[in-house]
């Protein structure tokens, strides 16, 4: 039956193109909005390489020091993140790096190659070794720098394909040297380049931050604060519980040692992923509240258009009063002419979903530098990859979303119509 309902409504679309084409456009303008929210939620919240743990990652981008009525924010020192963060238990994994904020703590840095008169400003992170455990880059030549390397504060870095090539005009350079500030550093790996929306992990270079003294060193107040964040990889989301009260008794522990200012951390300093983002969209409401504003968006932005193509739907089923009417007399009953009038009504709505996800995803690309706009980060163009605007997921969403409008706006034309007798039905032409 549905296969023969698919074949009438493909004949009814090519009977009433106007009707269609209105039809269509509505449906497409209301799922394009939707879409736009749809695909930037998923590209900042989704495990997409090599932020590839995300829904199992705790976040912790703020260090607080109290002395009495004083308080002063910042980040992690390397002796927090120690004492504190990397021998939890309950964790799987935990990694500290500095954020793309470190300019403004130790200046701008240059690359080049001995010997050539070419310097680029580049994008550094220092890191420890877990964090090429913790994050999934994919490597072309070498391998990341060991957790002895790290210890021993040696001068090693990964280097991206394309600085590769601006360096060396070729990507096989591990081993060789390069001069990061006028400091020389032996490649002990090359990475494919990450995209810079990718905020945990964008980068041009990583190296230990070990082997910085002004980064490792970089603290204040009693060593509480510094430049670091700290990254956290769960076994499961449901042991966030179990870590967070894991880093409260070892914060307590740790400000035994201290006299004066003590280490300060609240549940809004330890986030998951999607909380960090929601925070960075409004820092003033709680996350609860975010959802169910964004939530009650996206249903209106579904809503309106549904009512104005649910007057258009009545309109058509005005017209198709006799054809229901003939086919109750020949035994259909109420369910199987809904279900053949939604059916064809889906796919109205399909096809204009199809053109919905299309002109969302070009307009996210077209508008990607304004959506995914950092602070502390230079203007730069925003890098999105295909597989990010078209994938599995946001086909589901462009999907559900097209099932929720069909059925706003069709069930209750149809419902009505098909409430009508044989007789009232084939009267009323």
């Amino acid at each position: 039956m549905i296969r023969q309902y698919i074949k009438q409504g493909l004949v009814l679309i090519k009977q009433n193109r106007f009707y269609t084409a209105v039809y269509v456009l509505g449906t497409g303008l209301a799922i394009t909005m939707v879409m736009i929210m749809a695909i930037v939620y998923h590209i900042r919240t989704a495990n997409i390489a090599p932020e590839s743990n995300r829904d199992r990652m705790l976040i912790v981008n703020s260090g607080f020091a109290r002395k009495e009525n004083s308080r002063v924010g910042g980040l992690l020192s390397s002796r927090t993140v120690k004492e504190c963060f990397y021998s939890l238990e309950t964790a799987e994994l935990v990694t500290a790096a500095t954020g793309i904020d470190l300019p403004a703590y130790v200046g701008d840095f240059y690359l080049s190659t001995s010997g050539s008169p070419d310097r680029y400003k580049s994008y550094v992170r220092c890191t420890d070794a877990n964090f090429f455990k913790v994050f999934n880059y994919s490597f072309i030549v070498g391998k990341p720098f060991t957790e002895e390397e790290f210890q021993s504060g040696i001068k090693t870095a990964v280097i991206t394909e394309s600085l590769a090539r601006n360096l060396f005009k070729e990507t096989n350079v591990q081993g060789r040297s390069i001069l990061i500030n006028d400091n020389e550093y032996r490649v002990s790996g090359v990475v494919k380049d990450v995209s810079n929306i990718m905020n945990y992990t964008e980068g041009d270079v990583w190296i230990p931050y070990s082997a910085i003294p002004t980064v490792r060193d970089y603290s204040t107040f009693n060593e509480i604060v510094g430049i670091l964040h700290a990254y956290i990889l769960a076994e499961k989301p449901s042991d966030f519980n179990m870590i967070k009260e894991e880093i409260e008794q070892k914060r307590q522990a740790y400000n035994l040692s201290f006299d004066e200012w003590k280490y300060e951390i609240r549940d809004d300093h330890i986030l998951s992923n999607m909380h960090s983002v929601l925070e960075q969209m409004d820092y003033r409401v709680d996350i609860k509240t975010q959802m169910w504003r964004y939530g009650w968006i996206a249903f209106l932005f579904l809503l309106i258009p549904a009512i104005n193509l649910s007057g258009l739907m009545s309109s058509r089923m005005q017209e198709r009063i006799v054809e229901l009417g003939i086919r109750k007399a020949f035994g259909a009953n109420r369910m199987t002419l809904v279900s053949q009038v939604l059916t064809e009504n889906f796919l109205l709505t399909l096809i204009g979903g199809f053109f919905g996800l299309i002109a969302s995803s070009m307009i996210v690309f077209g508008l990607r530098n304004l959506l995914f706009a950092v602070a502390f980060k230079d203007f730069v163009e925003m890098n999105i990859s295909f597989s990010m605007l078209f994938n599995l997921p946001v086909f589901l969403y462009a999907f559900g979303f097209c099932m929720i409008l069909n059925v706003l706006s069709s069930i209750i034309p149809v419902w009505a119509t098909t409430r009508r007798s044989i007789v009232q039905s084939l009267y009323d032409k």
